[in-house]
């Protein structure tokens, strides 16, 4: 697996953590790949995680006896059930991990969450917020996470206009509610980071792309 500029080779019973606008993909699979991928809403993260997320994403391991456990809740998705049901199973599932999380940096935690709160902050503006140098503030996190924290905000930005477009606003109101400062600005963000415009991913290209990013 990919996760920004790390590579992590990931073997039996290992699990790994992404946050919502982390870069991620798959560059090799053996041929008796079992993958299970299991997200949660924030709202319901809030509900059923003890502690912050952590700052980093790196593989752990978990035991035999939990991965068989986590195994067996997971595949009981699959049976037809009522939503508080699969919440259940869901929160079950992060709630056993995460006495396995690695916290990481704090700094970085924070970061992750001001931009969840505030999309429009700039870098400048979080380091001013956390009493850091924007340099300081840059070098955490892209040793944290893989990632520079300017691709990170701009992606979740681009997240967040999918959904308002998805919602039903038109792509200028979108682009302005999801914090670019114009729709030209969105647009060539879109195309840099997806390879399209706005109009060919929700007409034709978005099944092509999501399925390309979640593999």
């Amino acid at each position: 697996m990919g996760v920004g500029d790390f590579i992590f080779e990931m073997n039996p019973g290992e699990v790994l953590l992404l946050r919502p606008g982390q870069d991620h993909e798959m560059l090799e699979a053996s041929e008796d790949l079992e993958l299970v991928v299991v997200a949660l809403t924030p709202e319901l993260a809030a509900r059923c995680l003890r502690g912050p997320l952590p700052a980093e994403s790196r593989p752990f391991q978990l035991p035999t006896h939990e991965m068989m456990q986590l195994r067996q809740q997971l595949l009981s998705l699959d049976t037809p059930t009522g939503v508080q049901d699969h919440e259940r199973i869901v929160g079950d599932v992060f709630g056993y991990s995460e006495k396995h999380f690695e916290r990481g940096h704090p700094l970085v935690r924070r970061t992750f969450s001001a931009v969840a709160l505030r999309p429009e902050l700039a870098s400048g503006e979080l380091a001013q917020q956390f009493r850091v140098q924007p340099s300081e503030l840059s070098r955490y996190f892209h040793r944290h996470v893989g990632l520079r924290l300017v691709d990170f905000r701009t992606r979740h930005r681009l997240m967040r206009f999918i959904q308002l477009v998805d919602a039903g606003k038109p792509f200028t109101r979108a682009a302005l509610d999801a914090s670019f400062g114009s729709y030209a600005q969105c647009h060539r963000a879109f195309r840099q980071y997806l390879g399209c415009t706005p109009r060919a991913y929700f007409a034709i290209e978005r099944e092509a792309i999501d399925g390309r990013v979640a593999g």
